[in-house]
Parts: C-alpha cells; sequence; structure tokens
C-alpha cells in the first residue's frame, strides 16, 4: 500500500472516510478482485465501513461488485477520471480545422465530444449560423446512449465500458425513440461498429437529428467524436454526403493520434467496411 509522511497539521484536516476510500481502491489497484473480508484484512479496516465504502462506489459506478463470486474490482470507469484534463486542449485545436470545414460544407452545427461516466461532455460547438439551431455550447452533456456521439465513442470503446453503463446507470428514455432495451442498445452498437458512424434520430429530442464518427487511436480505440447536428425539420443525418464527408474528417484527425486504418483485404463481401468509403 501506498503510504506517505505527513505532518500534523495535514492529520487534523484529513477527512477518515476520503482516507478510507483510497485505501480500498489502493489494494483493488494493485489486486484486479477482492472479497469483502480480504479488502478489510488489507487495509485493517471494520467490515461494516469498508461495506459502506463499497456499496456507495458501486452505486456510482467506479467499482464493479461480482454477486456469485462476492468480489469487488475496479470499474472503467475509474480510468476515464484519471485522463489528463489537458487532453483535451490538443485534441480541440487538432479537431477544429475540419469542424470549421464542416460547417461551412453543410452549414449545421458541428460539434466535438468526448465520454466521461454515462455521459458525453462537449469539448466544442460550432453552432450553425441558421436562425433556427441547436443551443448546446462547451460544457454541456448529454446521455451517452442516447447521443451519435455517445453511440460513435462506446462503439469503439472497451466491452467494459458499455456493460458498465447498462448494469449501473440504466438507459432512460429521453424521447418516445430513445433506445432503452440493452439487447437492442449492444447491436445498434455492432451497427455502429460496422459502418463507422452513428446517428441520433430525435433519441435525445424530437426536434434534433444527429449523425457523428468517433476520432480513433492507435490502438483502434475511440477517445472522442465529432457530430453535426440540425433541427429534424431540416437536417438527414442519413445523407450519404454528409455521412461520408464526417467520417473522412474524423479519419483524418485519427490519423494524428497514431490510428492507421485496416488493409483492405480483397473479398466479394459487402458490409465487413469499418467506415464508409472516403
Amino acid at each position: 500500500m501506498r503510504t506517505k509522511t505527513r505532518s500534523p497539521q495535514e492529520e487534523r484536516y484529513m477527512v477518515p472516510v476520503v482516507r478510507s476510500t483510497f485505501r480500498i481502491l489502493e489494494e483493488l489497484s494493485e489486486s484486479g478482485t477482492l472479497r469483502l473480508s480480504e479488502i478489510s484484512h488489507r487495509t485493517g479496516l471494520a467490515k461494516s465501513t469498508v461495506f459502506r465504502v463499497l456499496r456507495s462506489l458501486d452505486s456510482l459506478g467506479y467499482v464493479l461488485r461480482d454477486p456469485e463470486q462476492r468480489e469487488y474490482a475496479l470499474s472503467p470507469n475509474l480510468a476515464e477520471l484519471a485522463r489528463p484534463v489537458a487532453w483535451s486542449e490538443p485534441l480541440r485545436r487538432i479537431s477544429l480545422p475540419s469542424m470549421l470545414e464542416l460547417r461551412q460544407k453543410f452549414g449545421e452545427t458541428v460539434n466535438l465530444g468526448e465520454i466521461k461516466l454515462d455521459r458525453v461532455i462537449y469539448l466544442e460547438v460550432l453552432p450553425s449560423e441558421h436562425t433556427l439551431h441547436l443551443n448546446e455550447r462547451r460544457g454541456d452533456w448529454v446521455y451517452a446512449h442516447t447521443s451519435a456521439l455517445g453511440k460513435a465513442i462506446l462503439a469503439f470503446s472497451v466491452p467494459e465500458l458499455v456493460s458498465t453503463i447498462i448494469s449501473h446507470r440504466s438507459l432512460p428514455a429521453l424521447t418516445p425513440n430513445t433506445i432503452t432495451d440493452p439487447k437492442r442498445f449492444q447491436e445498434e452498437l455492432e451497427r455502429v461498429r460496422q459502418q463507422g458512424y452513428a446517428t441520433d434520430m430525435q433519441e435525445t429530442n424530437m426536434l434534433a437529428c444527429c449523425v457523428a464518427a468517433p476520432i480513433l487511436d492507435k490502438h483502434g480505440m475511440a477517445i472522442a467524436a465529432i457530430s453535426i447536428s440540425g433541427p429534424a425539420v431540416r437536417f438527414d443525418p442519413n445523407s450519404r454526403a454528409v455521412q461520408k464527408a464526417l467520417v473522412r474528417a474524423t479519419q483524418r484527425i485519427s490519423r494524428q493520434f497514431g490510428w492507421e486504418p485496416a488493409p483492405l483485404r480483397r473479398t466479394r463481401s459487402r458490409g465487413n467496411a469499418s467506415a464508409p468509403a472516403a
């Protein structure tokens, strides 16, 4: 366990439950999976204290609990908290030229977002110049399962992150079109993986539609996504021109983060591509 020598003044302001929480997290980080009794023994904390802390972390989505084995493990969501804040600025700077091109080409709002727990946070928003446009702003958020941004990122994320959102956060309905069934949502993510982009067909807001594509790292994992969104009465997310331009833009950005497209295989089969042809 990590230890640090603290001055009497530092000890004076130490909050006991915070200390206990991080001692538990440190043990789980070092050991992988542990039972409640094992955590209590290793930390020297009372079982009642360990139980309350673990249940709180489980409810918040930072710890995973296996009810059959009665074991606990750290959730992938914890790693998301550890991502440096400084990461957002290079991502935003690199993405901005492509986002400006997309807005100029299609005249609709262009968004850049990343996943935080079960939500997508807007890192940048370039609003449409139309009088009628959506009102997202930097720092706003939307549920990942309802949004094209969220689906585009989750489709290219570790399966554990998707499982955590489904099991710990559920899939609340925001409109009659929201996908709330876990099986259907998994099928939706598989479709996104196959075609390389995601759509929001009035699933977040009955007045709006959206299409998004992921920004990938060198491992092919999503670090963010870019979307084009507009009023449902004007914007068609199923436009092939919009989809192809968006995928080309996100692939161009992804290359700057080390991503390389998989070599094309010689086959007559259609539908195996991970993204529309650019």
